[in-house]
């Protein structure tokens, strides 16, 4: 019998293609003659073509919590903290992969990594009825961060996660295995990288991610981890990111910026619109524990070379960037300019990052749509994006039919709803009027109420963030009217206390719920709401029609 190898897991990166030798694919400080030069190893007979491998030594450091504590413990500068680092690369047809090991991963240039191959990989084969864990972040003005573990692997639905308009960091569960004879990979841990369990035996590594490559280009995408898979990583040396830098730039320091406004009329980005611009801390940044935000630029000058952030918004962002007073800034202050939180105790509570991490950003048009986010940029692929334009067709838009008045762009919402009540009898209002579920809780069951029974939330539209509490809002009330006792009775006494003429109307509801949206200029529904406000309304849209409800869109000019 033979010997069975151990087994380890392998974290292994695609390299992308056309490096004239794979150390590219080191920093430059790892890479032969660097400063702290990898130590290149001879494989024995027995390996794979072509393998080569870079090893450092462990590397000692006293913590900076022994240092401080010293003088209170004598014998903490004893403390060491130790890294081994071990990158592999190896070949596979006609691309090579690096496999780390340690802290390997910590010397790679990742301009010279494929993004996503991991996840790539996952939307293709592993098992949505399976999974383990899911990272994500959400692409919009509230960027928040979502993991969730579950031991056993379970189906997709119990994560309580929508994966659409997310950008999924982390996937782990098992293979589907249909079509495949490996197994005893263990539970699939995809990112960037791909890892897995294996024995030590490299050609057999190679094997699997041979298979991985041919999966990756050869099989369809499944269908729950569609938008995994619609996000396409920009390469940061690229024509289109260098043109989508100026438009951010040209967007962020508006009125600081020199002649950058003359640079962005002369890109093809110039015609984009802007759809979500954002200030959003960086993942790994607890809020509760930040004291406050610090912003770094250049050298020191007269006026100082750090300014705190009054607020952590955008708003706060151009603040603290106005008090450098008389400097100019460009797209390359997106590297230059650097941000760093610090805690209660003045002590950092985050790394100092660049500017470009502490943004998310959304542009394009009717087709193409580019994202910003953990300053990573991504092009949302047009197909993705052709489909759910179509999808969203299927919901009415009854602006004509409702013919909501204008807009006044000084007035609240609450003031335009009474406004359109006394002006249109087809109507009567009933926002913030008290209507109480089984439980006790007040939801509203809409702003307005239309004589032919359409159940109007009205929202201006100023963010995603907004859009989606209006398309939820919207779903909840028409639940509750429709299944909740107590609601439905409080709802239809409050309409029969406004109009008489309307209950029959209101003992029919719920049939119809309108998302009504004010937009400025030309904007236009549902074409002009950034991804996730689209994908977000499709959903509840599904919803609604799953409970017999139909969903329509209506528009309202908003005017100066």
């Amino acid at each position: 019998m033979a010997e069975q190898l151990p087994k380890l897991r392998f974290n292994c990166f695609l390299l992308r293609s056309g490096l004239a030798s794979p150390t590219e694919a080191l920093r430059e400080p790892y890479r032969p003659d660097g400063k702290t030069e990898m130590s290149p190893l001879l494989p024995v007979a027995g390996a794979p073509e072509g393998v080569t491998a870079y090893f450092r030594a462990r590397s000692e450091k006293t913590p900076p919590w022994a240092v401080a504590l010293n003088p209170l413990f004598p014998g903490l500068n004893n403390a060491l903290n130790m890294s081994n680092r071990l990158v592999i690369f190896l070949p596979v047809g006609e691309r090579i992969f690096a496999v780390c090991f340690g802290y390997g991963s910590s010397t790679l240039e990742w301009s010279a990594i494929e993004p996503n191959f991991g996840l790539r990989f996952a939307a293709r084969r592993l098992n949505p009825d399976e999974l383990n864990e899911i990272r994500s972040r959400r692409i919009d003005a509230s960027s928040r961060t979502q993991s969730v573990q579950i031991s056993v692997g379970t189906d997709l639905r119990n994560f309580d996660i929508m994966l659409e308009g997310e950008f999924v960091r982390k996937l782990v569960g098992e293979l589907d295995g249909e079509g495949l004879s490996i197994e005893g990979l263990g539970a699939i841990v995809a990112t960037d990288s791909v890892a897995f369990k294996a024995e030590t035996n490299l050609g057999r590594v190679a094997e699997v991610l041979g298979m991985m490559l041919r999966e990756v280009s050869e099989r369809r995408v499944k269908d729950e981890l569609l938008f995994v898979d619609s996000l396409e990583p920009l390469r940061s040396n690229s024509v289109i990111v260098e043109q989508l830098e100026l438009l951010l730039a040209a967007k962020v320091f508006e009125g600081m910026s020199g002649r950058l406004s003359n640079r962005m009329n002369d890109t093809t980005m110039a015609a984009l619109d802007q759809y979500v611009l954002e200030f959003s801390p960086p993942d790994g940044i607890s809020i509760e524990d930040v004291e406050s935000i610090e912003v770094y630029h250049g050298k020191l000058s007269p006026h100082g070379s750090v300014q705190k952030l009054e607020s952590m918004t955008f708003v706060g962002l151009r603040d603290a960037l106005a008090s450098f007073g008389q400097r100019r800034f460009g797209k390359a202050s997106f590297k230059n300019v650097k941000l760093m939180a610090r805690g209660h105790d003045g002590e950092p509570a985050s790394q100092m990052q660049p500017l470009k991490n502490w943004l998310v950003f959304e542009a394009g048009d009717g087709i193409r749509r580019y994202i910003l986010t953990l300053g990573r940029w991504f092009a949302l692929k047009e197909d993705y994006t052709e489909r759910l334009n179509e999808d969203l067709t299927e919901i009415e838009v009854v602006t004509e039919i409702l013919d909501l008045p204008a807009w006044d762009v000084g007035i609240h919402e609450g003031p335009y709803n009474l406004k359109v009540a006394a002006k249109c009898p087809a109507f009567i209002c009933l926002d913030q009027v008290d209507v109480r579920a089984g439980d006790g809780d007040e939801v509203e069951s809409c702003d307005l109420f239309h004589e032919n029974g359409y159940l109007v939330h009205v929202k201006r539209y100023n963010g995603s963030q907004t859009l989606s509490h209006l398309f939820s809002q919207g779903f909840v009330s028409a639940q509750l009217i429709a299944g909740d006792i107590a609601y439905r009775t409080g709802f239809i006494a409050a309409v029969t206390e406004r109009g008489s003429s309307f209950v029959r109307a209101a003992e029919d509801a719920p049939r119809v719920v309108t998302f009504a949206i004010g937009f400025s200029k030309d904007g236009q529904l549902p074409a002009d709401l950034p991804s996730f406000s689209k994908v977000n309304l499709r959903d509840f849209a599904k919803r609604l029609r799953g409970s017999q409800v139909r969903p329509t869109l209506c528009r309202i000019q908003i005017i100066d």
